[in-house]
């Protein structure tokens, strides 16, 4: 089974409550961290970026 590690397929497996589910969407989450990185982090970060440049505009 393949699913995409976001929010809703990760608390639906953990409310399933089936190890294979939540094995599967442990798998998912490690390959997404692997190929794409902590996408909060990053997120994170461009707002401070934005939020910089933004102040400079102004000022």
């Amino acid at each position: 089974m393949s699913i995409k590690p976001y929010g809703v397929a990760v608390t639906d497996a953990i409310a399933s409550g089936q190890l294979a589910k939540l094995k599967a969407a442990e798998a998912a989450a490690e390959a997404h961290l692997k190929e794409y990185g902590d996408i909060p982090t990053l997120l994170a970060l461009l707002k401070v970026e934005i939020a910089k440049l933004q102040a400079h505009k102004k000022g």
